[in-house]
């Protein structure tokens, strides 16, 4: 449009236009859904503009359940979309990740830094105690599995396993949606209980012109942060050298010559042999592994860098291609992606390939069909973690002890361990990346097509008829190895086979009657059938009967499994949609759901949802400059979540200890000719009446508009209340059987979430906008089965994480400090901290969450940041305390070699019969070692805070070249910044565990990365 005239155009599909104007004219660009700009004309004859993505007009149609397209003035529940510039700015690899601190309500917890690692999302809280609460994936239309098919477990021992949400590239992502409540979810039935984050990938526009976009950038990582190491005191316990001990309580590095046994400035057995032999050892000293090695084992004491030396500079190439193009009544679309990943750890690392083709055609006025399909091939190779894990001997090497120059295992047998410690129970870190192999490797492959009626009825009846099919199939296989002369012993090998094929048939019918000028009436109605069949299959080789052969045939006790399992659900639902005066919206919708994993008398279900969005600015009393928009909505939902039943079933016993390496008696044994086989009843019992778990969701909230669109505030609060768990009850011995399956339990949330988004100026050449994302997430536990006090979630004997009556979920429960009746830390009569009951000793989740978010455009630069703030919240640390217990931290040299120090908490000492004083019972730094072998049997003190504030993302653009047809755009990013954390020479986001657990439990977990990267795209 012309400025300060009613002379205006519009663009035909290609998007040319002319219009005729004066010398100094400005000119006007809008459309629905982007910021419009105004052009000086001067004496230009031909103008270019591209408009920008408005993610505040409060008329933009996103992508809501069953891939409705809706106004958001419509919605009547809290949806929140992220588009594709601001999911890539810092070239994240992972979705999972790169939504962090972008979306209110939503909680991500990354388990470390590693190539594929898992990261677990949970929208507003969890649901279930031991099951899934992660969010349903919808890609094109098609719900997609986005979990893990192996869990960790306990999660104490072993390697990750990624989520299969890590095969979604985010580079071929248009936009995602994320519908928080369950009305917002709640035609997606029981596998949408915990919310859905809607995928629209990039496709073609009908009349548009051919376009190609390549996208390439790399990135380097590095080890985010490390513990503070000491360099003073070497290997040694008492203040003596010992070459084998696992502890740095020795002497002083610098005056190793000098030790009675080893050094070489005093004579004693070895250094007598070497003088014999013509060696000077004058200012050295013997290292018995340098010798074991082949190397000469006098060296001059000093300190080594130990952990900066071993991790690697990471590597990160992300390529992508995509090429799309309209027809008069068509389009297509075609992508390639490639990621390829060298983790920080030696041997680690991704290469994942995405493919991807899409078209729709308009076979005629009244018919649509179209189709997707996308397929992914990756491998992950991996190391361990948790308490056996690589950092168990990197980060507890002395600083005396070349970890990187020795040699890790003994000349010409390179499977006998050689490292400054005993092996029993570990692996020396770098024979540990050269015989340990942790893989993943997948294959996939899901897509869809469709086929559309559309017909007018009448004028203003209009019915749309719409069949989908769609197919979500994967292989993915796991390696799990343990090379010969692991742990001292021959080795193991598992392997674990999932094959998994989803079948997906919608139908929907949907009318749009406009009633008159002021009301509008939608109806939607639709069945859906889902079949899920899934086989696995799993071996495990113990003790390799010779090396050199790391492989199941050289195994010599053999153990396989298979299970096969197939559901199916067949849903049926409706949504019934009122608009009155584009002002009043009223929803009401239901979903009866028949699911075959459940009791043959207890499958069917039926979930209803009503909601109602109220635009109270369409008022005209109340319509003025200021609050130019405002929106009160609420909405009440019940959904389900099924869990899986089994009919009492019969199993192959084993027997073994728990302190066994293996199994000792496998059937079938052999007996001669014949065999012995066995058979008894599965020690796992289900309840026969089991129902699914049951959310009842209250939402109410508010969207508001200031000054046309300078500052948007939304804010929604909603309480959830889950009952009927699903979980298992152990039972007692004498019953012959474990656990029983059963429903019991309630828990509930409560969450606040609010985003407020600012655009402060928007001028020619200036634009600046920022914003925040606000969410607190408070869940309870209220009750449990009967006699059941808390579960046990993942880790150690002691300490555990376990979800307890009265408590946040989850809990970290374990030995305490012995307090007094006042709760007050009592200490002994030499001022060390006792060990007291076994109780809550952590409180996992966060007060709340803030993300902030700006972008900033100076002429053709463009600055954008993220910044992640987390306050509150604990974790299970076991690695800080153990390693100030093996004396290898700056904190434990400080306290050997200072002045005397009082216990660090707040204390208080027995100065009379149930009589206290505060504590001044000062320690001697000699003593030094008791204080931290007396905290070491206490497991709470190494509960830990995790508050934190990290650069999540910084990113900066620039167009270098630009034509009608080409152009040309590079960009530098870097990403996980640590700015401040209450958790000193750790990344507080490290944890154990792709289960319930993650985020509370960490004993010598894998690092977190910071990287930082160039880029660049181009379009043509």
């Amino acid at each position: 449009m012309l400025v300060g005239t009613s002379t205006a155009t519009q663009t035909d599909a290609a998007g040319n236009y002319s219009i005729a104007v004066g010398n100094n004219a400005t000119l006007s660009f809008s459309f629905v859904g982007y910021t419009s700009q105004r052009v000086a004309v001067g004496t230009q004859t031909t103008l270019n503009v591209a408009l920008v993505n408005d993610e505040t007009s409060i008329d933009e149609i996103v992508v809501t359940a069953m891939g409705v397209n809706r106004e958001k003035r419509a919605l009547s529940y809290a949806t929140q979309e992220v588009k594709s510039d601001k999911l890539t700015q810092a070239a994240n690899p992972s979705l999972a990740t790169a939504i962090q601190g972008k979306v209110s309500g939503v909680e991500v917890t990354p388990s470390s830094g590693m190539p594929g690692a898992s990261a677990k999302i949970t929208i507003r809280g969890s649901r279930s105690f031991t099951g899934d609460n992660s969010p349903l994936y919808v890609v094109d239309g098609m719900p997609i599995t986005s979990t893990s098919d192996v869990s960790t477990g306990n999660s104490v021992t072993g390697a990750d396993y990624a989520s299969r949400g890590l095969d979604i590239d985010p580079n071929d992502i248009e936009s995602i949606n994320v519908l928080k409540g369950q009305a917002a979810s709640a035609l997606y039935g029981m596998r949408a209980s915990n919310g859905v984050i809607i995928i629209t990938t990039k496709k073609g526009k009908a009349g548009s012109k051919a376009q190609i976009t390549y996208n390439s950038n790399v990135s380097f990582d590095k080890v985010a942060v490390l513990p503070d190491f000491q360099t003073t005191f070497a290997q040694g316990t008492a203040g003596k050298f010992g070459p084998n001990a696992s502890t740095s309580w020795g002497p002083r590095i610098d005056q190793l010559s000098m030790d009675a046994v080893y050094g070489g400035d005093v004579k004693n057995e070895l250094s007598n042999a070497a003088l014999a032999n013509g060696i000077n050892t004058a200012g050295k000293y013997y290292v018995p592994q340098r010798a074991a090695a082949g190397l000469d084992p006098w060296v001059t004491p000093q300190a080594y860098n130990n952990a900066k030396d071993f991790f690697n500079t990471g590597r990160t190439w992300n390529n992508s291609v995509n090429v799309m193009q309209g027809f008069e009544k068509g389009s297509y679309s075609f992508s390639l992606g490639a990621t390829n990943a060298e983790g920080i750890v030696p041997s680690t690392g991704l290469d994942r390939y995405t493919a991807k083709l899409a078209g729709e055609l308009q076979i005629s006025d009244k018919f649509t069909t179209g189709f997707t399909g996308n397929y992914i091939n990756s491998k992950i190779s991996k190391q361990s973690g948790a308490n056996n894990g690589i950092v168990a001997t990197l980060y507890g090497a002395p600083a005396s002890y070349d970890l990187k120059g020795i040699p890790s295992h003994i000349l010409n047998d390179p499977y006998t361990q050689n490292t400054y410690r005993n092996t029993s129970g570990f692996d020396g870190v770098y024979w540990a990346v050269e015989n340990n192999v942790f893989t993943e490797d997948n294959q996939r492959f899901f897509g869809n097509g469709f086929v559309q009626y559309a017909t007018n009825l009448t004028e203003n009846q209009k019915l749309t008829l719409k069949y989908q099919l769609g197919v979500d199939s994967y292989t993915t296989n796991f390696t799990d190895l343990w090379g010969f002369g692991h742990a001292n012993g021959r080795g193991s090998v598992e392997n674990y086979h999932y094959s998994v094929t989803e079948l997906n048939s919608l139908g929907t019918a949907m009318y749009n009657w406009e009633i008159n000028d002021d009301l509008v009436f939608d109806a939607l109605l639709g069945n859906e059938i889902v079949n899920r069949n899934r086989r696995q299959d799993y071996a495990q080789g113990l003790n390799f009967n010779f090396s050199g052969w790391n492989h199941m045939n050289n195994a010599s006790t053999f153990a396989a499994s298979q299970s096969l399992r197939a559901n199916r659900t067949f849903g049926t639902f409706l949504n019934l949609s009122l608009a009155y005066k584009n002002m009043l919206f009223l929803n009401a919708s239901g979903r009866n759901d028949i699911v075959s994993s459940m009791p043959r008398n207890n499958r069917s279900f039926f979930y209803p949802s009503v909601s109602a969005g109220f635009v109270f600015t369409e008022l005209e009393p109340l319509q003025n400059g200021i609050l130019t928009y405002g929106k009160l909505r609420a909405s009440y939902a019940e959904v389900g979540q099924a869990g899986d039943y089994y009919s009492p079933y019969f199993v192959t016993p084993t027997y073994g200890g728990g302190f066994s390496s293996g199994t000792p008696i496998i059937y079938p044994i052999p007996d001669g000719n014949n065999t012995v086989v066995a058979y008894t009843p599965s020690t796992i019992v289900y309840d026969p009446n089991l129902v699914p778990q049951n959310t009842k969701a209250l939402e109410i909230g508010t969207d508001l508009t200031f000054y046309n669109g300078l500052i948007n505030l939304s804010y929604t609060f909603s309480r959830q209340d889950v009952k009927d768990q699903i979980f298992e009850v152990p039972l007692a011995g004498s019953t012959g059987s474990s656990s029983y399956v059963t429903n019991g339990g309630r828990i509930h949330t409560n969450a606040h979430e609010a985003t407020l988004n600012i655009a402060p100026y928007r001028g020619e050449d200036f634009k600046w906008d920022f914003g925040f994302n606000f969410t607190k997430i408070d869940n309870y536990v209220d009750e449990l089965a009967e006699g059941v006090s808390s579960i046990f979630l993942g880790g150690f004997v002691e300490p555990q994480v376990r979800a307890g009556i009265g408590s946040k979920f989850p809990v970290i429960y374990g030995v305490s400090y012995l307090r007094n009746e006042a709760g007050q830390i009592v200490v002994d009569e030499n001022g060390l901290p006792q060990a007291g009951e076994e109780k809550v000793i952590g409180s996992v989740a966060p007060n709340f969450i803030l993300g902030f978010n700006t972008a900033i455009e100076y002429k053709k630069f463009r600055l954008s940041a993220v910044i992640d703030w987390k306050n509150g919240g604990q974790m299970y640390h076991g690695t800080g305390g153990i390693l100030d217990f093996y004396g290898v931290t700056q904190k434990s040299a400080d306290f050997r070699s200072g002045s005397p120090f009082l216990f660090e908490e707040d204390a208080v000492k027995l100065v009379g019969t149930d009589e206290y004083a505060k504590n001044d019972i000062l320690i001697q730094p000699e003593d030094a070692f008791t204080y931290f072998n007396a905290k070491n049997g206490i497991s709470e003190s190494s509960i830990f805070g995790t508050s934190f504030v990290k650069l999540r993302e910084v990113a900066i653009g620039y167009p270098v070249y630009t034509t009608s047809k080409f152009k040309v755009d590079v960009n530098a990013f870097a990403r996980n910044l640590i700015l401040w954390s209450e958790l000193k020479g750790y990344d507080p986001e490290v944890s154990q565990g792709n289960t319930n657990m993650s985020g509370a439990f960490e004993r010598f977990s894998l690092p977190g990365t910071s990287s930082y990267g160039l880029g660049v795209n181009l379009k043509f």
